[in-house]
């Protein structure tokens, strides 16, 4: 899919959601993200930003959450600090960034958070930590 489409996937479901909130409810759980964000990642075809993700209310879900955290990831205060503090690659995909939550939910099974926008937080700061002041970011 390319990002046109995945855009207008998104503000499909998020027009769905409105109409029908209790058919298309909100993630409620890290766990519930997790399990969404594997099977979106099952289904996955194509590579780099030129990817196709299956056409399920659940991998629809986990794109769009994962989407959202990736344009905040972006965010800086006025010191050029990270807000999330985590430093995700400009030319990383999307699709790295539920590779990496699904990897660290993997590993911290028994201490993922319960809230699955902490949960993605913590992720991306392990898997893209920010350089120190006055270090080069990785590339």
């Amino acid at each position: 899919m390319n990002v046109m489409a995945i855009r207008l996937a998104l503000v499909v479901a998020v027009f769905l959601i409105v109409l029908f909130p209790r058919h298309l409810a909100a993630i409620e759980s890290a766990r519930e993200l997790v399990a969404y964000c594997e099977d979106a990642e099952k289904g996955v075809t194509g590579t780099g930003h030129e990817v196709e993700i299956p056409a399920t209310r659940e991998a629809v879900q986990c794109w769009g959450y994962m989407e959202a955290f990736q344009d905040l990831s972006a965010l800086v205060d006025q010191n050029g600090t990270r807000l999330l503090g985590a430093c995700p690659p400009e030319q990383g995909t999307l699709l790295d960034l539920v590779h990496s939550f699904v990897a660290y939910a993997r590993a911290h099974r028994a201490d993922l958070p319960d809230k699955s926008a902490v949960a993605v937080i913590k992720a991306l700061q392990q898997t893209y930590p920010c350089p120190l002041r006055g270090q080069r970011p990785k590339k």
